[in-house]
Parts: C-alpha cells; sequence; structure tokens
C-alpha cells in the first residue's frame, strides 16, 4: 500500500472516516463524509459520483440515506445532479466553508480546544512522518516532492488548503497506515479551514512552504528521528496560526 493508492480510492476512505457526522442521523454523517472528502481535497471539483446505488453500497447505506445526504450536499451548494444521458451528481465545489463561515467558527471555538486540536495534529503528523521516512518507496517520496511543487506554485487561498491537505494525507499514506490516514483526512477537514485563514492580511505561506520541504527531506533520507521532529514542529506552526486567527476574530468582533 502507498501514499498513491490510498488517495486514489477517496471513497475507501471516505467509508473509513465512521462516523464523522457526530450525533446526527445515518444521512448526515455520510454527508459530512463526503463533505469532509471534498474539502481536504481528495474528490475534486468536477468529479462524477458513482451512480447512486454503487455509491450508496460502498459506504454501506441504503440508497433512501444516500440520497438524503446528497440533498443536504446540494443545500450546500457542494454538489449538483444533473438527469439524463451523462448525468448523475457531480462536485460543483471544493471550499465547502466560506471565509464568513471560517471567521465565525473561529471565533466560537476556544484556545483550549484549538490547541487540544494541535496535539492532536502533532501526534498524527509526527507519526506520519517518522514512519513514512522507515516504509516510504521511492514512488511515494516521487510523490510527496510532487505535492510539495505543487504547494509551492499554488496562489489561491483554496488551492494552498487543498495542496497542503493532499500533502498531509500523502504523508500518512507514505506511512503505509490506513488508519494514519484516515484520521489525517479527519483532522485536515477541521484544520484546514481554520489554517487557511488570514491574520493581518497575512498567510503563513513562506514557513510551510519550507516545513513542507524540510520534512520530506528528510523522509527521503530516511531519517525518521528527524522527520518526527520536523513534523512535530509543524505541528506546533500551524496551531500557532490558528490561535493567531483565532484571537484576531475575537478582538475584530469585541472592537
Amino acid at each position: 500500500m502507498s501514499s498513491g493508492l490510498l488517495v486514489a480510492a477517496p471513497l475507501a476512505l471516505v467509508t473509513a472516516l465512521g462516523d464523522a457526522g457526530g450525533s446526527g442521523g445515518r444521512a448526515e454523517q455520510v454527508a459530512a463524509q463526503l463533505e469532509t472528502a471534498i474539502t481536504v481535497g481528495l474528490v475534486g471539483a468536477g468529479t462524477r459520483l458513482p451512480p447512486e446505488r454503487d455509491l450508496a453500497e460502498q459506504l454501506g447505506v441504503t440508497v433512501l440515506q444516500l440520497r438524503q445526504a446528497l440533498a443536504m450536499l446540494r443545500d450546500r451548494g457542494v454538489i449538483t445532479t444533473r438527469r439524463g444521458n451523462g448525468g448523475g451528481s457531480f462536485v460543483t465545489d471544493t471550499s465547502a466553508v466560506s471565509p464568513d463561515e471560517v471567521a465565525a467558527r473561529l471565533r466560537e471555538l476556544s484556545t483550549e480546544w484549538l490547541r487540544d486540536l494541535g496535539d492532536l495534529s502533532g501526534s498524527i503528523t509526527a507519526t506520519s512522518c517518522r514512519l513514512a521516512a522507515e516504509r516510504a518507496d521511492d514512488d511515494d517520496v516521487d510523490h510527496l516532492r510532487e505535492l510539495v511543487a505543487a504547494f509551492e506554485v499554488a496562489t489561491s487561498t483554496k488551492q494552498l488548503r487543498l495542496a497542503d491537505s493532499r500533502l498531509h494525507i500523502a504523508l500518512a499514506g507514505a506511512a503505509q497506515s490506513l488508519r494514519l490516514t484516515t484520521a489525517s483526512v479527519q483532522l485536515r477537514g477541521e484544520i484546514a479551514p481554520l489554517l487557511w485563514h488570514e491574520v493581518d492580511g497575512e498567510l503563513p505561506t513562506a514557513a510551510v512552504a519550507e516545513q513542507h520541504a524540510a520534512l520530506v527531506a528528510a523522509i527521503a533520507r530516511g531519517d525518521a528521528e528527524q522527520a518526527h521532529h520536523l513534523g512535530q514542529l509543524h505541528s506546533e506552526h500551524e496551531v500557532r496560526h490558528v490561535i493567531e486567527a483565532h484571537l484576531a476574530e475575537v478582538i475584530a468582533r469585541s472592537g
């Protein structure tokens, strides 16, 4: 199993996300699972979803539950459904959370909650990097380098978020762990919109690009200890930015 194979089978990862929808019904959970996969770029804009019966079987739900989930995604503008020849359900938007929604979410969350999210991120990212340094093959390393390069040439906030998310998920894939990859997908679905939110008109693009390159270089050398260390530092940098974004939104609202 390689990172490329894991990312090439996004619906398998969607199924493995389990109860990503929280306490809602099964349809709500499936909608949340699919939306997470879209948010982190596993399922891109323009992608045609499998026929309803096939997709319901893959996701382990009834056709009725799937139709309810798809209706929720249509209401959010995430997918569109066309009838007739060449019809089906298509992904229309890979930026499921608007900047205003992110700002509102940042104001609602506490510093403690965000720090806890950062702790989880650090654990997943650092472990992924360490195991990738021990297990990744040449194809995995080449794929990681391609994703680093894709991030470096990204310009829009959406492109940065998707490129960053895809790299993090591929790191877990290069660790040859489906459970880590699934955890990474779910985590990036939570943290990515918050991370790629401007603070004082700026994004942490340059620093993140440098960190990406360094940790992938450590993986390519097979330096597991250094890869683990750099993955941890990268996650700490992420959570600092998210907390700064949270505080900036709270201050702006109170002002």
